[in-house]
């Protein structure tokens, strides 16, 4: 994604530029190392115009946070016959998201990487977890996942899974091995816990979605 070069006005084309501009700033250094200045700069504006859009640098990174919730969910959808597909299919958005909107990105790193956005993160996965706890309710009512665990266990740990896994994968090789590593999660958890008429079926859909 390139940063927008020229916006005129205070209207909100300016401040979704410096947004992204300091989600590029927060994606390359941090929140702690990020500064006002240097936002500007990336965005093309002058100081001013951040602080009448944003009165702290806290303020931009929540705002980062925000807008990296709202791509997220709008970027998920459950619609098609097999709950837990289309659930594999919303993890692959999710994955080529992390690799290619900065956004994305940062609003994932300042989430994990300083106590002051707890409580928007806390927000964040509570949705995130609940919304894949109700696909496993309709997995285990589509028979496509047995009974043996609860939807809200495996809601519990699928979320907090394809976090780490994506935190390893960045930290280990730059996401550079995201997708394949996000693909053996889903065949580990198809032989785990799919019913064996409706493993194959998931394992093909694994396999197209993150070929």
């Amino acid at each position: 994604m390139t940063t927008p070069t020229s916006v005129p006005g205070r209207g909100p084309d300016r401040r979704t530029a410096i947004l992204e501009a300091a989600a590029v700033e927060f994606d390359r250094q941090g929140f702690g190392a990020a500064s006002i200045s240097g936002i500007a700069k990336a965005a093309e504006v002058s100081q001013g115009a951040i602080h009448f859009h944003f009165r702290t640098k806290q303020a931009i990174a929540l705002a980062v946070i925000d807008e990296q919730n709202a791509r997220t969910f709008e970027a998920v959808t459950y619609d098609g016959p097999s709950p837990l597909g289309g659930l594999v299919e919303a993890s692959r958005t999710i994955a080529g998201l992390l690799l290619d909107d900065p956004v994305v990105r940062a609003g994932i790193r300042l989430s994990l990487e300083n106590r002051v956005f707890a409580g928007a993160t806390s927000s964040f996965y509570d949705q995130w977890i609940a919304s894949v706890v109700d696909v496993f309710r309709l997995a285990v009512a589509a028979g496509e996942v047995g009974p043996t665990v609860t939807p809200e266990a495996l809601g519990a740990t699928v979320v907090p899974w394809f976090t780490g896994v994506q935190l390893v994968s960045d930290v280990r090789a730059a996401r550079v091995d995201l997708l394949p590593s996000v693909a053996t999660m889903w065949r580990v958890l198809a032989q785990a816990c799919v019913v064996p008429a409706h493993r194959d079926r998931l394992l093909a859909v694994v396999d197209r979605a993150f070929a």
